[in-house]
């Protein structure tokens, strides 16, 4: 039975100093403040994100290998790959998307595999204190923000509907695969804890020689005590440490510049949604003839179809989402100067909200990528991306870039 010892933390939402007096598996602690969730632990808490990676790597190279998706229409037959979905955008010249759809789609969550099955080998292995193993799981705290195979998934079952009236559909054993893969991708992500998991690689950071009298503080912010939280490892240490004592990365008692970076970049975002909604996103030729078709023009067409539930999850993926997510970030930014002390608890979790729905608005970007790249068949129908799509995708990025760059310790660094 794993047990993870009495330490000290710092909730990374709101600066709090809190007392773990030890959890054991399946058990998870969250902060008395904000509610956010420090620690947990699975059941078997080594063994199965281990097994889940190898087994998620597999199928991954399973879904390479294998036909992913086929469609048929007046005897003519195309098929596509799981990695056409990224090549076929070089072949339409929108290198950028295809780089990023690459790496999101397939390269961050094998990274991620990767980085769990070498660290969690080590510690199988009693090889613990590996200096590489410490370098990849920062990696992989790093990444899987970025990955989207959830997202791809979705935005493939909207292109399935939206093939269906277009074109008969055959599933192939590529598609299959991925859907186990992903089932047990997610697995292996959402089982690794940061805190847990340095556990395992350094001392607890109860160990340092400046928590000897920290149990008096707590419940204080860990800013008023001379403490720091370091974001890669979750380790306190000292405000006078330039490097944290466990990782080795770079720590400040706050992100620089965080509320201008976060407004900067919410602007940038704002600006880059205009275009995403007013030039096309996929064009379609069919017979000769070419109809282009904007974010809200998809949406109205898959409601007149019928298929509402889609229309709903693309108009609140890739039109409610990114606006909710600018609008939140700036009234964020606006509270922090002006309205102190004010439903902090609320805004926490606004901002955790911001932070988990970022990556979904690239579904209709995904659904762009997928149809383009399985539908080719020259005059009789053939689908490209249109420029909107780089927009909506540079709109994503930001509002992602801003959501990281805003530290929501800002909201109660003041509270006294």
């Amino acid at each position: 039975m794993e047990r993870l010892e009495e330490h000290f933390e710092i909730c990374p939402y709101c600066d709090t100093l809190t007392l773990v007096e030890g959890i054991e598996e399946g058990e998870r602690v969250c902060c008395t403040k904000c509610g956010s969730t420090l620690t947990f632990i699975i059941k078997n808490p080594i063994k199965i994100p281990f097994i889940y990676a190898c087994v998620s790597v597999f199928l991954f190279v399973c879904s390479e290998l294998l036909p992913f998706l086929g469609i048929t229409k007046m005897g003519i037959t195309a098929n596509m790959t799981l990695m056409e979905t990224a090549t076929s955008m070089f072949v339409d010249n929108y290198e950028f998307l295809a780089v990023f759809i690459y790496c999101n789609m397939q390269l961050f969550p094998i990274l991620c595999l990767f980085c769990i099955i070498f660290v969690y080998g080590c510690i199988l292995l009693k090889k613990s204190d590996n200096l590489m193993a410490k370098k990849l799981i920062k990696l992989f705290f790093h990444l899987k923000e970025w990955s989207m195979v959830e997202v791809f998934m979705i935005a493939i079952l909207v292109s399935m509907v939206k093939l269906v009236s277009m074109v008969e559909l055959q599933i192939g054993d590529g598609f299959i695969t991925f859907c186990l893969f992903l089932f047990f991708y997610v697995k292996t992500v959402s089982s690794v804890d940061k805190n847990y998991i340095w556990s395992k690689l350094t001392k607890l950071n109860n160990k340092h020689a400046i928590f000897n009298d920290l149990k008096k503080h707590i419940g204080q912010y860990a800013g008023e005590n001379n403490l720091i939280l370091c974001t890669n490892c979750n380790s306190i240490n000292h405000i006078s440490d330039k490097r944290c004592y466990l990782c080795k990365s770079k720590i400040d008692v706050r992100k620089k510049n965080s509320i201008q970076k976060c407004l900067a970049l919410a602007i940038a975002a704002t600006i880059m949604l205009i275009p995403a909604n007013v030039f096309p996103i996929m064009i379609t030729s069919s017979m000769g003839k070419n109809s282009a078709a904007t974010i809200f023009e998809g949406i109205i067409f898959m409601w007149d179809t019928g298929a509402y539930h889609i229309a709903l999850i693309i108009f609140i993926a890739s039109i409610m989402v990114p606006i909710f997510k600018i609008a939140v970030l700036l009234a964020l930014c606006y509270s922090v100067t002006k309205q102190k002390n004010a439903k902090l608890k609320i805004k926490t979790k606004l901002y955790g909200i911001t932070e988990f729905i970022g990556k979904w608005s690239m579904v209709d970007v995904f659904v762009v990528a997928v149809l383009s790249a399985l539908i080719k068949m020259g005059k009789v129908l053939s689908i490209y991306p249109g420029t909107a799509s780089l927009s909506f995708c540079a709109t994503v990025i930001l509002t992602m870039l801003a959501a990281n760059s805003f530290d929501p310790r800002t909201l109660w660094s003041d509270v006294k």
